[in-house]
């Protein structure tokens, strides 16, 4: 039996996607594992990324590293940065690359060398969302993709290079038989995810709103847990999060695709909402729970963001307690508006303002944890070490309890103190 060792870059689409195709070569009677980076699998499966250059960058001395060692295994390269670089990938010592669309037919590619990439393949009939029949890597939660591709265009983003401006969403009797399939697995959350969450159901008379109440009304008496993977902040209205704040079901919390609040760089990067809008949508959140959640991805050294620009990012997470950020240094990707724009902020001016802005972060943060202490939250147990018990709750915190307890189960606890990794907590 041949061992292929299956290694995810980004998004967690791609991590469903890297646990369809690790079912399809199962099927070929191949050993799979994920992640493991193990020298003695007798194939790489690279499944890219191409959101930042240093994801790329990593992928591509990866592949070197593996190749120093041993010439001879055959290296594959499949996803989105098949779609934006395939010289890089290919100078590296890539032996097979594939696109978005082939890596979904494994099966016809393996035995083969060489490129076979689909720029287009959004367009091909034969495309579409496919759903695994187990959690990437055996995780405690499943990663559920309803839709992919995007109608934004941002500026500084290539992913519509890669996964496309035509918006493909699985139905809702197909959401609806996996998340009944996922249950009777006895898997106890369920992360619906995609490129752009906010288009599922574009061009038809169902939308994400309409699913998120279906999901709800359905399952709410069920042992279950979803959460939304990541969502435009011009999506969310007062009735969202008053469904899932009083919601049995969904966590009580969201992320953010937020990246600015400055309305001179919203504006530059393509987004449709700005600061105004910001801040009556997080005013709003916390009027209906205080210790609701919100974590948000934001980018750092846009071009022409100034001095006055970074402060506004400044307040705002000053303003509000997030549970989480994850913060980027901007990324010049090529054939991007934003690549083209004047006033690029310099390499040092964006670390030094990361390094800054890493300071608040914590803060606003350490903030939102503090707040949670002596509160009650209900926490599904994802791993067990050395007699202690580590998962997240419905806040979308993780968790540290010090006492071994049942693997995939939810627990009621009470939170009394914070951490480096979150919070620690005692069953009650």
């Amino acid at each position: 039996m041949k061992k292929i060792d299956i290694i995810t870059y980004g998004c967690k689409l791609n991590q469903s996607e890297s646990a369809f195709i690790g079912e399809k070569l199962e099927q070929l009677n191949f050993e799979v594992s994920f992640d493991k980076k193990d020298e003695s699998s007798d194939f790489i499966l690279i499944n890219s990324c191409t959101v930042t250059s240093e994801a790329e960058r990593k992928i591509r001395q990866y592949i070197r590293s593996v190749k120093r060692k041993n010439k001879n295994k055959k290296i594959i390269v499949v996803g989105c940065t098949s779609h934006t670089n395939i010289e890089g990938l290919k100078d590296a010592g890539a032996d097979l690359i594939l696109g978005n669309f082939e890596k979904k037919y494994i099966e016809e590619y393996i035995d083969k060398n060489g490129i076979f990439v689909d720029k287009d393949y959004w367009n091909n009939e034969k495309d579409r969302v496919f759903i695994p029949n187990k959690p990437y890597n055996s995780y405690s939660r499943f990663f559920l993709p309803i839709e992919e591709g995007c109608l934004e265009f941002c500026s500084y983003c290539r992913i519509i290079f890669a996964r496309g401006n035509k918006i493909r969403s699985i139905s809702k009797k197909e959401i609806f038989d996996a998340v009944d399939n996922i249950i009777k697995s006895n898997i106890k959350e369920i992360v619906l995810t995609g490129i752009n969450l906010t288009y599922f159901g574009h061009g038809t008379d169902y939308n994400l709103k309409k699913l998120i109440f279906d999901l709800n009304d359905k399952y709410e008496n069920n042992d279950i847990r979803f959460r939304i993977s990541s969502l435009y902040p011009d999506f969310i209205d007062e009735e969202i999060i008053r469904l899932i704040n009083s919601s049995k079901i969904f966590e009580k919390h969201i992320h953010l695709s937020l990246q600015h609040v400055s309305d001179n760089i919203l504006f530059n990067m393509g987004r449709k909402y700005d600061e105004k809008y910001l801040y009556n949508l997080f005013n709003m959140i916390f009027s209906i729970n205080p210790i609701f959640s919100i974590s948000a991805d934001i980018i750092v050294g846009f071009p022409g963001e100034t001095d006055q620009d970074f402060q506004k990012l400044i307040d705002f997470v000053n303003t509000y307690p997030f549970s989480r950020i994850h913060a980027f240094r901007y990324s010049n990707r090529p054939n991007t508006k934003a690549s083209r724009l004047n006033n690029q902020v310099p390499g040092n001016i964006k670390k030094e303002r990361m390094s800054e802005f890493q300071i608040h972060i914590q803060k606003s943060m350490n903030n939102y944890l503090n707040s949670l202490l002596n509160k009650k939250s209900r926490v599904l147990i994802e791993k067990n070490e050395k007699n202690k018990s580590y998962g997240y709750d419905e806040f979308y915190v993780y968790h540290e309890i010090p006492q071994k307890l049942e693997k995939d189960n939810f627990y009621d606890v009470i939170i009394n103190n914070i951490n480096k990794d979150g919070v620690m907590s005692n069953v009650l």
